[in-house]
């Protein structure tokens, strides 16, 4: 069995913990570039709706990233509607607090009946097709588009945890943002900004939940340009295809995480928030909770900004593996950080 067969899911999940380690070696020799530094390597046991992996998570570059095994002939898309999501998921039935989103879409779509579901889940999904899809080192987390990651910054401390010597030019620009309210009427309505960008400097994001900002270096881009730009470091952005697989694993139930399709605090819903949060299957965290877009190297949108529905299919469908948005890229877009995502890839292929 050469390389590229011991790469493959089905014969990776078979293979010993030593001789994953063996050949990945040979990955990191041969595809990633001698430039880069490689850090944290770990061979970890991912699991999601009863999909398992162990898989490789390593750094690079400070980065986390970690490996995807391939599958030829990968069942993609999706052409069942909502089967095997239960009807409490998108029945209208005693549904008394429809938004105005929520109307429009029934109304536009005849939401009445078990058919019109049907057709509204595969319009809004990929077409079933067969796909091979190479083995990959992904970024286990995507980052806002046109930025490459600093480190973080505590607000209460003024501490900064990253590379300082690019952090530094920005350094006093970045804490002016911070300062405190002068007066104890400014101090009733003071809260810290979700984002702030400087366009071709910085772009800052709150992490949620604390008082500390990941801080990334904004350079403006199109879809293009940014392709270039990580081209000429060493990585690739996934095609649609790859994405799904990543999502997913090819798996035949339309949210990665199954298809429970809860949204409120019952202990399904909870479960369903706590799984969709978490990493997948290959160990990849999907930020649905970011309410934007994920590029690929196509005009199609992956994940989408989202309303509140009363529906639960309607908030969790643009986080369904298969997804596309009802928009699409336009050529030469600019790609705002707070509006898109992208992620980088090492596909490993011969060329």
């Amino acid at each position: 069995m050469n390389l590229f067969e011991m790469l493959r899911w089905n014969n990776w999940k078979n293979l010993t913990d030593e001789t994953k380690i063996q050949a990945f070696q040979q990955v990191l020799m041969y595809f990633v570039s001698p430039l880069k530094e490689i850090t944290n390597l770990e061979l970890l046991t991912y699991q999601l709706d009863g999909v398992k992996c162990r898989t490789f998570e390593l750094e690079i570059d400070g980065e986390a990233f970690v490996f995807v095994p391939g599958q030829n002939e990968a069942i993609l898309g999706w052409d069942l509607g909502v089967q095997s999501l239960p009807t409490n998921a998108w029945s209208t039935m005693e549904k008394n607090t429809l938004t105005e989103s929520d109307k429009k879409i029934i109304n536009e779509y005849q939401l009445t009946n078990l058919d019109n579901w049907d057709l509204y889940v595969d319009l809004h999904t990929s077409p079933l097709r067969k796909k091979d899809i190479p083995p990959m080192l992904v970024q286990k987390h995507a980052l806002p588009a046109g930025t490459r990651y600093l480190g973080m910054l505590d607000t209460i401390t003024g501490e900064f945890t990253g590379d300082v010597e690019k952090f530094s030019p920005f350094a006093d620009k970045i804490k002016e943002q911070f300062v405190g309210p002068q007066t104890f009427a400014e101090s009733l309505n003071f809260s810290l900004p979700y984002h702030v960008l400087a366009p071709n400097e910085f772009y800052l994001e709150i992490a949620d939940g604390t008082d500390s900002y990941y801080v990334f270096q904004h350079f403006d881009c199109t879809q293009t340009s940014l392709i270039h730009t990580i081209q000429n470091d060493g990585f690739d952005l996934l095609s649609e295809d790859q994405w799904e697989f990543m999502v997913g694993a090819a798996t035949r139930k339309l949210f990665r995480w199954g298809n429970t399709a809860d949204v409120d605090e019952s202990y399904w819903g909870r479960q369903v928030k706590t799984l969709k949060e978490g990493p997948n299957m290959f160990g990849v965290v999907i930020n649905g909770g970011a309410n934007r877009y994920e590029i690929t190297t196509e005009v199609v949108l992956k994940m989408d900004h989202t309303k509140k529905s009363a529906l639960p299919l309607l908030t969790l469908l643009p986080e369904a593996t298969y997804y596309r948005a009802n928009r699409r890229l336009k050529a030469d877009e600019k790609l705002t950080p707070q509006d898109f995502l992208y992620r980088k890839a090492i596909l490993i292929e011969l060329d």
